[in-house]
């Protein structure tokens, strides 16, 4: 009987370090991108509510955005935010395309909504994965 106790103690344990495994990976891949996800926040921000300054500069924020793109895709993360960044990707290339049109820019802001939605659900099922171990 005693051995019973020592066998799920020790299943116990393995399956809180997995646990803490797992989130450091979440937690450690966000940090990886952390920086290219505020930037291209600060510039949504700008395009929705500076349109002229966007208008004015616009090769310099899709340069910024070209190069926020080639680095959240150049990061080396984990297989778990895999669809996170892909959205995120697809979010900015909406964010471009908004920035380049010269019409419908609402189309295309409503296109990176839907990603940041996306991306929002995305790390709401990592950590609901979390609660959850």
């Amino acid at each position: 009987m005693k051995y019973v106790g020592l066998l799920i103690s020790s299943v116990a344990v393995f399956l809180i370090i997995i646990g803490n495994f797992y989130y450091n990976s979440v937690t450690l891949d966000m940090q990886k991108i952390k920086d290219y996800v505020v930037e291209s926040n600060i510039i949504l921000e700008d395009v929705v509510e500076k349109q002229d300054q966007v208008a004015k500069n616009k090769d310099e924020y899709v340069s910024r955005l070209v190069t926020l793109k080639k680095g959240i895709n150049n990061s080396k993360t984990t297989f778990l935010i895999s669809g996170y960044k892909e959205y995120k990707i697809k979010s900015i290339d909406g964010l471009m395309d908004s920035i380049l049109a010269e019409n419908d820019k609402a189309v295309y802001l409503e296109k990176v909504s839907k990603y940041n939605e996306l991306c929002d659900d995305e790390i709401d099922k990592l950590i609901i994965n979390q609660k959850f171990i």
